[in-house]
């Protein structure tokens, strides 16, 4: 009896090495994912703050400008989902 239980003691070991083997590079490629959309966010709203700011700035700032900055970013932000 006690080798039938080592057995399938090895056995289980086995497949949960092999298991966890499979799922590590998934999760490598999920975390590389994960960091480049944080980068990408990052950069473009910082690209949208100082744009927005430098409108502000303006002696006269453009409504329509700032709509149009704020389109933009909109549309940007939108891309980086859907491409994830």
């Amino acid at each position: 009896m006690n080798l039938m239980n080592s057995l399938y003691t090895i056995v289980a070991v086995l497949a949960a090495v092999a298991l966890i083997g499979s799922i590590v590079p998934s999760l490598q490629q999920t975390s590389a994912i994960i960091v480049n959309w944080r980068e990408e966010f990052r950069v473009l709203t910082d690209e949208f703050e100082d744009a927005i700011s430098d409108e502000a700035d303006l002696e006269s700032p453009s409504p329509d400008r700032i709509q149009t900055l704020v389109d933009d970013y909109k549309n940007n932000l939108t891309k980086i989902f859907e491409t994830r």
